[in-house]
């Protein structure tokens, strides 16, 4: 004669089922909060990082722009205003025996580049400009100019003084040697701090040349 074996099966009491979803809900919460925090400090690296690269570049082609700087196809001088802001010249940036009028400047916390081709005869510069977007997240103050201008008195150390801003229209040719310096941060309220970039240029076809 065969036994039967049964086993009750005891389910959860109601304290132990509110206990388990507890636990659970505040798993889910831990782990929800870990990853948004993870996800917004990997986007806020991504665009840090994207910034500064784009600085970068930015201070790499206004160095080279600059350093190639000649007259204009108007036959007026390679600088034509030079501020802490903002910076005017002459440049064959695209290498098609057309000089290009070139102007840099800070808008908007974001490093601005505007370009006019030049046209008719006699040549002028009164066409459209195309403006582009160079380096955004640009955060230099009233106290920290973006450009600086020194003329051949300089001698390399970071004492030297640079010439007064705007540089006068008849000190234009004086300026041998351009510095710039940008300021670049995603959001000031987090680390890293501000990242400074820095570079000069010597103008390679100044009249101090000749």
């Amino acid at each position: 004669m065969m036994e039967s074996f049964f086993i009750k099966q005891k389910g959860l009491t109601l304290i132990e089922t509110i206990v388990f979803l507890a636990i659970f809900v505040f798993a889910l919460t831990a782990l929800s909060g870990f990853l948004i925090y993870t996800y917004r400090a990997q986007e806020f690296s991504l665009a840090q990082a994207s910034a500064i690269s784009s600085a970068r570049q930015g201070v790499s082609q206004i160095t080279k722009e600059l350093r190639e700087a000649i007259q204009s196809d108007s036959g007026t001088y390679l600088l034509e205003s030079c501020q802490d802001f903002e910076i005017v010249f002459y440049s064959d940036i695209d290498q098609d025996d057309q000089v290009e009028k070139i102007r840099y400047f800070l808008e908007d916390e974001q490093l601005k580049k505007g370009i006019v081709k030049p046209a008719g005869q006699p040549v002028d510069y009164s066409g459209p400009e195309e403006i582009r977007i160079v380096s955004r997240y640009v955060k230099n103050a009233t106290s920290s100019p973006l450009f600086v201008y020194y003329d051949q008195t300089y001698a390399g150390q970071e004492t030297g003084l640079p010439l007064d801003t705007p540089v006068a229209g008849d000190l234009l040719d004086e300026v041998t040697l351009i510095g710039v310096k940008m300021e670049v941060d995603v959001n000031p309220e987090r680390a890293p701090m501000i990242l400074d970039i820095r570079a000069k240029s010597q103008l390679r076809n100044t009249k101090q040349n000749y």
